[in-house]
């Protein structure tokens, strides 16, 4: 009897223990059962984010510049003028080798006018300050041109304070064609220790570590980029990542290694077969065993802002040229680029599945479309001018922009929303009231942004996955107090920066829980927040977080305790 006392005693014991390592490890880890991502920050914003440690690779360049005697009012390079001075806009003519490392320079008796290049930075006003050195191989004339003080200069090495975060440069005024300068590195003096060896800023992986999927279409440039073939795409030795092709997928398998995240790739819209079979086999043979990878074609294909749509409904027309003659031109487009989407999505799919053979099930092959157009969302599914089964019978699955709040700034709703924006505090709580609660704008959803975002956006979406036998997932999703459409263009500025101090005000923590959890309790899945780490001003304010030193904020907390179960 004792024994069995003893032995109840003990389990009981153990089961305490668990519990108990199980609240501690869920208060670190993210919890599985809420699923959330987020989609990277834009190229343009990387100097917000500086997810490297090398600050260099989020630099612009090379921009071409001459000389120009502004004392004397005359060029002393032929051609060049006080307004080309800084820029002549001849990037295109600099000698690269393939890395994009300056060659040679012009001498003045050549035709192009610039004779040096520079490299800089889009710095916003928090950009981290401090010491820095710069490293380099080869022989020139290199110099570093700002905000600061150089405290010492060798060759190959620069030491310097960066003392405010105004006009950051690296000047190359000459090159040893026969030894150029590069492999150029701007580090924090801080990680000279471990730059060698780390590619990614401590501070940023402490930031994204907790998410469990990170979407890299802003990193691949995957609204504008015109890579197609694969010796186009950027590598790893790469000069900048700042370019049309965007960051190596290298450099992103490595970061989500790092973090145990999973990738979320979008396939650039006019790469060839032969691109996306390379890409996948650079995944498969990169990525943690085990980790999924989530794969699409492009970005937002059902919207017309985009290249990629009018690439779809180009190729669209091409396959189905007497498809839908009843129809006006921009139904037409819009339903040959859908089917379109879901053709090249098929085939994506099985590039992808191929090249993974036994580990075909890590890849979760997602089509995406309006979060506010179920029916767009069943043609693109069913793609009924591909003919044989529908596409969705070869997808993993559908995913949609779940947005709150854009209906507040309807043109019918300016002048209320413009007296809210001059009303200080007043305002701010008739705006949250009606996020959260409504009454305040006229709407058949009175009962504000998250009963119109359930009933919109969510529920159809739900319905439509099922239907499919597809996951509802989010490929992008947060507040979108912003009008995007062309008809309802806002031009006040009273508006954007009432909308700016709304996202970073405190009751926007509270509008992002209810938010998150609206979206898990209806049925959605994956939620893959826009964006990360990206300078919230009047123009744009949808980071979760404003730079990359700040560790807390209204969207960021919620976010962090969505992840972790609370």
């Amino acid at each position: 009897m004792r024994a069995t006392k003893y032995a109840t005693w003990m389990i009981n014991r153990a089961l305490i223990f668990l519990t108990i390592i199980g609240l501690i490890s869920g208060a670190v880890h993210a919890n599985p059962g809420n699923r959330l991502g987020l989609n990277v920050s834009p190229l343009h914003k990387l100097t917000s984010s500086v997810p490297f440690i090398d600050i260099f690779k989020v630099s612009r360049g090379w921009i071409t510049s001459c000389e120009f005697n502004w004392q004397k009012n005359r060029p002393i390079d032929p051609g060049c003028t006080k307004r080309t001075a800084f820029n002549t806009n001849e990037s295109h003519l600099v000698t690269l080798d393939r890395n994009g490392w300056v060659k040679r320079l012009p001498t003045r008796g050549e035709s192009p006018i610039f004779t040096t290049v520079n490299s800089i930075w889009d710095m916003p006003s928090h950009f981290p300050l401090g010491d820095y050195f710069v490293t380099y191989k080869g022989e020139g004339k290199i110099t570093v041109h700002g905000s600061l003080n150089v405290t010492q200069q060798r060759p190959g090495r620069i030491d310097f304070k960066l003392t405010a975060s105004k006009g950051l440069r690296i000047h190359l005024a000459s090159v040893n064609p026969r030894n150029y300068i590069r492999d150029i590195k701007v580090i924090p003096k801080k990680y000279e220790r471990i730059y060698k060896s780390q590619t990614f800023n401590p501070e940023y992986l402490k930031t994204i570590r907790p998410f469990n999927s990170l979407r890299f279409m802003p990193w691949q440039n995957t609204k504008d980029t015109l890579i197609a073939n694969w010796n186009e795409r950027t590598t790893p030795a790469h000069a900048h990542y700042y370019n049309n092709a965007g960051v190596p997928v290298e450099t992103m398998i490595d970061l989500v290694n790092t973090i145990n995240a999973a990738p979320w790739f979008s396939m650039p819209h006019l790469a060839t077969d032969g691109f996306i079979n390379n890409f996948a086999r650079t995944v498969k043979q990169r990525l943690k065993p085990g980790q999924k990878v989530y794969v699409e074609h492009s970005n937002e294909v059902w919207n017309m802002m985009y290249p990629a749509t009018h690439h779809a409904a180009r190729e669209g027309l091409r396959l189905w040229p007497q498809a839908y003659p009843k129809l006006n031109a921009n139904s037409r487009k819009m339903k040959l680029a859908l089917n379109y989407l879901g053709k090249r999505t098929k085939d994506i799919c099985r590039i992808w599945k191929g090249v993974f053979g036994g580990r075909r099930n890590d890849v979760v092959c997602v089509i995406s479309s309006y979060a506010g157009g179920p029916t767009l969302g069943e043609e693109v599914l069913s793609c009924p001018l591909v003919g044989g089964k529908p596409c969705s019978q070869f997808v993993d699955a559908y995913a949609v922009g779940p947005y709150f709040g854009d209906y507040i700034a309807r043109i019918e709703n300016r002048n209320l929303l413009r007296n809210w924006s001059r009303q200080g505090a007043r305002g701010m709580n008739n705006l949250f009231t009606e996020i959260l609660r409504g009454g305040l704008v006229k709407d058949q959803y009175p009962g504000g942004a998250m009963e119109r975002l359930t009933a919109l956006r969510i529920k159809p979406n739900v319905k439509l996955a099922r239907k499919h036998g597809l996951k509802l997932l989010a490929y992008e999703g947060g507040q979108h107090l912003l009008r995007v459409d062309r008809p309802h263009v806002i031009h006040d500025e009273k508006i954007f920066e009432f909308f700016s101090k709304a996202n970073q005000n405190p009751r926007m923590a509270q509008a992002y829980s209810r938010y998150l959890n609206t979206w898990r309790n209806q049925g959605g899945g994956l939620l893959m927040h826009f964006n990360g780490i990206a300078t919230i001003n009047n123009h744009s304010y949808f980071g979760m977080l404003d730079n990359v030193e700040q560790h807390s904020s209204p969207k960021y907390n919620a976010l962090i305790s969505f992840l972790r179960g609370r």
